[in-house]
């Protein structure tokens, strides 16, 4: 698995806001039955999304929660980074700690293009392209 859980199930929560943008608010609970995952943690996903501005929530009757821009605008780099970017950024493929030019592992020259690779996948891929896929698998 590339991305961590986190971001694994930011990502699936997202598709599903992207699935019915405009909507309205969907509440946490749809979303985890939805998406099959574990409420308590999405819950606690929910809030570090909306901190960040890529959700919005909303309290009470009628309340839950929205993306908080357009779902073409929300990259999985986006929330990549969030969750696991300084990842991809700057540590060691091998666990070394942080890999430079000046001071590299034995691995560093050949993770450089794959990795910029990945990079430019995640910048490039928005959530409304994975939420138009999920309606074509329709899973």
């Amino acid at each position: 698995m590339i991305f961590s859980r986190p971001t694994s199930y930011a990502v699936r929560a997202l598709v599903c806001l992207a699935k019915s943008y405009g909507q309205g608010p969907i509440m946490g609970s749809e979303i985890a039955e939805s998406e099959n995952l574990p409420a308590p943690f999405l819950a606690k996903l929910m809030r570090e999304l909306t901190s960040s501005g890529i959700v919005k929530a909303s309290r009470g009757p009628g309340g839950g929660f929205v993306l908080g821009r357009d779902p073409q605008e929300i990259s999985l780099w986006d929330v990549f980074i969030k969750y696991d970017g300084l990842m991809l950024a700057s540590e060691c493929l091998l666990g070394c700690g942080k890999c430079t030019e000046d001071d590299s592992c034995y691995v560093h020259s050949l993770w450089a293009e794959p990795k910029a690779s990945l990079k430019t996948f995640l910048v490039n891929t928005s959530i409304a392209d994975l939420a138009g896929k999920r309606s074509e698998t329709a899973r």
